[in-house]
């Protein structure tokens, strides 16, 4: 049989063949190197997110935000997907930078640099790993040379670069104002509506506040089923306090003190705590108008403030931070305590075994303070669990932490928690627990006993209050209460 060659069309063919196998190859092994090998950690001032990069069959990004779900948007022309993943705010880090305001311009210039600098490591990162990978692949399976297997996977880089330069070029980011949210986070649309309408109406709530409160004196009052006690602000030398805790930075709270404190014409305030919600000095500016309550305020530091804010509280006049001194106003004989953690940035314990150990301590350290300095006849702690520990060391113990209006009464010994007096902050406008605000009364006479409490509810939305009086019959003698 002769010897037939093959023609020289035959041979480009199968030249040709070959090429677009290699560059097939490559562009394969290089998709799927990025796809499953190239997402990676970016941090930038404190924030962690994982970026990746995906073959798409439509151009979208999508933000994960475990576990509250997906916000994606189809923001570019390509068959390229990327995603972000949050994966960490380190919230003590962005704290320090909000609470330094002269310095918000240097950590933005930080933030925008560290964000280009990451996203070029990034790219830098998925461009080296597809370019191994393509050439690993093409020396294995082709078995070219060194120099072509490098040229091979270089021309499929430059070829996988063409749609994701095309995605970047193409890129509309505001394509996310016509967002699809997907999972836990799809309310958000309908709540952050519903919350800039709230707040819209801000300034009406706060001035029905005061028309509100001043009439549920009056019906309070004039209510015919209270009888003899119905007015224990009528009797002689009664002092009358007004307890709240928990504002959270909610401006409409701070009216509702004021309406309180105007309306029931108390003697001076306590508050239990938790001014602030991050403890942060731009949140000053949401409770400044605290300042306008024009009677003094005894106030305790909760595990939500910290020692700038409550620095820029006692600045205020008739504003005076408690701190483990005794204090006389009226003839009662107050002590107060802050929370452990409103020295440190943490707003919570890192385990329950370090919460119960600092309370057991913070505990021994209030009771020597009693025995040194005198029985109170109002002991004031931020911590509910706390105060109810504690309460027999006082007449009086006030509290507040959890948002539960309430009073307990041991023996010789109150408990109150005036609950919220900002409906746990401004997330109580909008909240679908329909938080109401509010507070306590507490009438006294000094030397004799508590008399009353009045325990009040209102919610500005629903134009609903409610308000409990309840009779005691407490000694706050010092000398005979021992």
């Amino acid at each position: 049989m002769p010897f037939i060659s093959q023609s020289p069309d035959w041979a480009k063919i199968k030249y040709v063949l070959k090429s677009l196998g290699i560059v097939f190859t490559g562009l394969i092994s290089a998709v799927l190197a990025v796809w499953l090998f190239g997402p990676s950690s970016i941090n930038i001032e404190g924030i962690t997110i994982e970026a990746a990069i995906a073959p798409a069959s439509a151009g979208i990004t999508e933000f994960r935000l475990p576990p509250f779900g997906v916000i994606e948007a189809r923001t570019h022309q390509g068959p390229v997907k990327f995603s972000l993943t949050l994966e960490q705010i380190q919230s003590d880090s962005l704290k320090t930078q909000i609470n330094n305001p002269a310095s918000s311009k240097v950590f933005l210039q930080r933030l925008r640099k560290g964000a280009e600098d990451s996203v070029l490591l990034f790219a830098l990162r998925q461009i080296i790993m597809a370019f191994i990978a393509s050439f690993l692949m093409i020396l294995l399976i082709w078995r070219n040379s060194l120099f072509k297997a490098l040229l091979n996977a270089l021309l499929c880089i430059i070829l996988l670069a063409i749609p994701v330069l095309y995605s970047v070029n193409s890129y509309n980011p505001q394509a996310f104002t016509e967002a699809e949210y997907k999972g836990v986070i799809s309310m958000a649309p309908s709540l952050m509506e519903f919350a800039g309408n709230s707040l819209s109406d801000l300034q009406s709530i706060k001035e029905n506040t005061d028309k509100i409160v001043a009439n549920l004196r009056k019906v309070f009052i004039g209510a015919d089923s209270l009888m003899v006690m119905a007015s224990p602000e009528e009797q002689n030398e009664v002092v009358k306090v007004l307890l709240v805790s928990d504002l959270h930075s909610n401006p409409v709270g701070i009216e509702f003190i004021k309406s309180m404190a105007d309306n029931f014409k108390v003697d001076f305030i306590i508050n239990a705590g938790d001014l602030t919600d991050l403890g942060t000095i731009p949140e000053a500016e949401s409770i400044k108008d605290i300042q306008n309550i024009k009677i003094p305020q005894l106030i305790a530091a909760g595990n939500h403030d910290n020692p700038e804010i409550m620095d820029i509280i006692a600045g205020y006049e008739n504003c005076q931070v408690l701190n483990g001194q005794m204090t006389s106003i009226s003839g009662i004989k107050v002590l107060g305590f802050p929370d452990p953690l409103s020295s440190v940035a943490a707003v919570e314990y890192a385990s329950e075994e370090e919460g119960r150990q600092i309370m057991d301590e913070q505990a021994v350290l209030i009771k020597t303070a009693v025995e040194t300095q005198g029985r109170p006849d109002i002991l004031v702690v931020h911590n509910s669990s706390m105060g109810k520990q504690l309460m027999s060391l006082s007449a009086i113990t006030v509290s507040g932490h959890d948002h539960r209006l309430r009073m307990v009464q041991q023996a010789d010994s109150v408990f109150i928690n005036p609950g919220t007096s900002g409906a746990a902050g401004l997330r109580g406008l909008y909240s679908e627990e329909d938080q109401a605000y509010s507070a306590a009364i507490a009438y006294l006479v000094p030397g004799t006993g508590l008399l009353a409490t009045d325990l009040i509810e209102y919610n500005p939305l629903s134009k609903q209050f409610s308000i409990q009086r309840k009779l005691v019959n407490t000694s706050i003698n010092s000398e005979t209460s021992q």
